[in-house]
């Protein structure tokens, strides 16, 4: 797995305990206010697959181009869990060269909301790992964040996108990670 940089979008403070009691099954409580757990994918896998002085990367957060392989732009995968929980993976997407500057184009203007791009995947995800070489659609939802993984015509991403997954199998994948986090306010 790549290395993953942990946020919690928010955590609630009374008295130096969380006001939401953790979950008998997995340790982690929920957010008071129901904001998922962030997840965030640093860089596209492939960066791991390629030797140090091979690599010439353009860019970075959010923006990314690896000479001799691809575009990636960030997205969120919003994935929603059992018992009301929801995890956003703050993934790349890597994506066509004109998707790219569009992106990059629009991104702090009014046309932004309208941006959406089709691409691939770039970091395995636990506990799905490895997905299938399948087109994904991304499509902004809030002006003030990343676009959003919306929809695919592959199964695989149809069920990760549209499904609920137990959430002790999905965070557990992330418990030293989650863990190791400070609380915020």
């Amino acid at each position: 797995m790549t290395k993953s940089n942990v946020t919690r979008a928010s955590r609630a403070k009374t008295g130096g305990k969380s006001s939401v009691e953790p979950c008998a099954c997995c340790g982690f409580a929920p957010d008071p206010n129901g904001r998922p757990f962030s997840i965030t994918f640093e860089q596209p896998d492939v960066i791991d697959q390629i030797e140090p002085e091979l690599l010439d990367v353009w860019g970075g957060d959010p923006f990314m181009a690896i000479k001799d392989v691809g575009f990636f732009v960030r997205v969120l995968m919003p994935i929603k869990l059992d018992n009301g929980w929801s995890i956003d993976f703050g993934t790349w997407l890597e994506v066509h060269a004109d998707d790219f500057r569009e992106a990059w184009k629009t991104w702090n203007f009014p046309e932004y909301k309208d941006l959406q791009m089709d691409g691939y995947i770039g970091n395995e995800v636990a506990p799905w790992e490895r997905f299938p070489h399948a087109l994904v659609k991304a499509a902004v939802r809030d002006l003030d964040q990343v676009p959003y993984l919306v929809s695919s015509e592959d199964e695989t991403f149809t069920k990760l996108l549209t499904g609920a997954w137990p959430h002790a199998e999905v965070l557990s994948k992330y418990a030293e990670l989650l863990k190791s986090e400070p609380p915020q306010n």
